[in-house]
């Protein structure tokens, strides 16, 4: 398979991936009642503290897609590398998709299921627009990690 084609078949992967989960268990739902139970106790502070946690996830995608690197440098093999990568896409890539506002449909999609799991509107706004932009760059994260080792 040619790298373009590799990257296609991948991201339609990952992005399936992210459909069937949500479809099999409820995932976005299930992020949106976890995540306004915890930022319902913070008023005001509900907008960073999102932010904070979107940040942190992104962080931590990071650090694993690091730590495979790292790992299939010392193996001396690149594939290698994906131990901890494929694990880290799979666990991130809902999280980032759900609450990144890569089209006004997608948020007006988790404003609904946060407006279903008891989020007022002002908690809406500030869950949304605070953890947005760290899984905007989430996103792109994801497809920095999937092209270049695909591509070649």
């Amino acid at each position: 398979m040619t790298g373009g084609w590799a990257v296609l078949v991948a991201g339609l992967a990952l992005v399936g991936w992210v459909v069937l989960l949500d479809v099999v268990v409820d995932a976005e739902r299930r992020l949106a009642r976890w995540w306004v139970a915890r930022a319902g106790r913070r008023g005001a502070w509900a907008g960073p503290w999102s932010f904070a946690v979107s940040l942190a996830a992104l962080a931590g995608y990071g650090l694993l897609v690091a730590l495979g690197d790292a790992v299939g440098r010392a193996a001396g093999s690149p594939a290698w590398a994906l131990v901890a990568i494929v694990p880290a896409l799979l666990a991130y890539a809902p999280l980032a998709v759900a609450t990144a506002p890569l089209t006004p449909g997608l948020y007006t999609r988790w404003r609904g299921e946060l407006r279903a799991a008891g989020a007022d509107p002002r908690q809406q706004r500030r869950i949304a627009w605070w953890a947005g932009p760290p899984s905007l760059f989430g996103v792109a994260a994801l497809a920095l990690t999937l092209v270049p080792r695909l591509a070649g």
